[in-house]
C-alpha cells in the first residue's frame, strides 16, 4: 500500500507532530509514504497534486484549496482523507476570531469530497461531522508523542531551588499573563522558586525570577524534563476549543506534574487531580501550584500518572496502528467485491 501526504509547511508545529512524527513508524509497517509540502503558486499545487493518482491513500492535511485544486485532487485520488487539527473554517487575527465564509465554504466542500475525515478532539469532529454526508467518515485520532525520545524524569527533589517551566511561541507568550498574579504570590512566599521561559521571545513578566532561553527541537526533551512543575494557561474561545495542547503532551510525556487552564482544549487529556490539575480561577491557579511545590510526592505521583496517560492512549505505540487500520478500510471499500 502507498501513500502520499500533502503537507503544510515542514517546520510548522502541526505539520510536526500531526504527520513528520508518524512517518518512520508507517513505513516500519510495511506502508510506502512520501511526503509533498503543498508549495505556494498554483502551479506548483498543481504538479504536486498530479502525483496523487499514483497513490492507493492521499492524506490532505490542513489546507483548504479552491474548487478547481480541490476537485482535480478529487478527481486524480483514489482515496483521499483530510486531516486538520485546528479550526481552520474560522478566520484569525489581531482583531480576533470571525466566521469566514470562505473557509467555510471550502471546508465544507472539503469535508464532502472526502473519503475519511481525521482530527484530534471531539470538538472538532463535530463540525466536520456537521458538514459530512456521512458523520461515520470522521474519525478521532488524537495527536501523538514519541516515547522512544520523550524518557520521564528523575524522582521529584527534596529540597533545593525549584523550577516551574512553561514552554510555548512567542505568539502565545501573553498567556502567561493569565497566571501572573498567582505566580507573583507564589514566589513571594515561596523564594526557592524560579519560572522558567522556553520561548523564541520571552516576555516581560514584572516581579518574577524569571530565566529565559530559546526553543530548541534538539534541546526540548530536556528543558523539559529539567522542570520541577510545569503550567499551560490558555483562554477559551472558538478557537481554542480546536487547539490540541501539545505542551501538555510534552510535560506529560516527561513525567512533570502541570496546572492547565480549565478549558475544553485540555479537558480531553487532563484528568482533575488524577494527573494533572486543572485551574479556573486564579485562586485555584495559586492554591493547586502551591500544593505542587509543597509535595515532593505529590509531585512525582502526578507526574507518573501523567506518564501512564500518554503511554495508553498518545504514544506513537497507541496511534499508528489506527491510522494503518483506517488506511487498510479505505483500500478494501475501493476493491470490487
Amino acid at each position: 500500500m502507498k501513500a502520499l501526504f500533502l503537507t503544510n509547511k515542514e517546520g510548522t508545529p502541526s505539520t510536526r507532530w500531526r504527520i513528520l512524527q508518524l512517518i518512520p513508524r508507517l513505513r516500519s509497517a510495511g506502508l510506502e509514504c512520501d511526503v509533498i509540502e503543498l508549495p505556494g503558486g498554483m502551479i506548483g499545487k498543481l504538479s504536486a497534486v498530479q502525483h496523487a493518482s499514483h497513490y492507493d491513500v492521499v492524506v490532505l492535511q490542513k489546507r483548504l484549496l479552491p474548487k478547481l485544486l480541490n476537485n482535480r485532487l478529487r478527481s486524480h485520488a483514489k482515496r483521499l482523507v483530510f486531516e486538520f487539527d485546528d479550526a481552520v473554517f474560522l478566520k484569525k487575527s489581531d482583531a480576533g476570531v470571525r466566521v469566514s465564509d470562505t473557509r467555510e465554504r471550502r471546508f465544507r466542500r472539503t469535508v464532502r469530497g472526502a473519503d475519511a475525515v481525521v482530527t484530534p478532539n471531539e470538538y472538532l469532529a463535530g463540525v466536520a461531522r456537521k458538514y459530512s454526508d456521512n458523520p461515520d467518515r470522521v474519525h478521532v485520532l488524537p495527536t501523538a508523542i514519541d516515547l522512544a525520545r520523550w524518557k520521564p524524569r528523575p524522582p521529584a527533589k527534596r529540597e533545593g531551588p525549584l523550577t516551574i517551566g512553561w514552554v510555548g511561541t512567542a505568539a502565545n507568550a501573553n498567556l502567561l499573563e493569565i497566571v501572573l498574579v498567582p505566580l507573583q504570590r507564589l514566589c513571594r512566599r515561596r523564594p526557592e522558586l524560579e519560572i522558567k521561559i522556553i520561548c523564541d521571545e520571552a516576555p516581560a513578566l514584572a516581579g518574577l525570577p524569571v530565566k529565559s532561553q530559546p526553543f530548541s527541537p534538539e534541546t526540548e526533551v530536556e528543558d523539559v524534563r529539567a522542570f520541577d512543575l510545569a503550567i499551560a494557561p490558555q483562554i477559551e474561545d472558538p478557537w481554542t476549543r480546536g487547539k490540541v495542547s501539545t505542551k501538555l503532551l510534552a510535560y506529560f510525556a516527561a513525567g512533570v506534574p502541570a496546572v492547565a487552564s480549565d478549558v475544553e482544549a485540555h479537558r480531553s487529556l487532563v484528568r482533575d487531580g488524577a494527573n494533572g490539575f486543572l485551574a479556573g480561577t486564579l485562586s485555584v491557579w495559586e492554591e493547586r501550584l502551591d500544593k505542587l511545590v509543597a509535595s515532593p510526592e505529590l509531585r512525582d505521583s502526578l507526574g507518573a500518572e501523567a506518564r501512564r496517560t500518554v503511554e495508553n492512549e498518545y504514544s506513537l505505540e497507541a496511534t499508528v496502528p489506527r491510522y494503518l487500520e483506517l488506511f487498510q478500510s479505505l483500500v478494501q471499500s475501493a476493491d470490487p467485491a
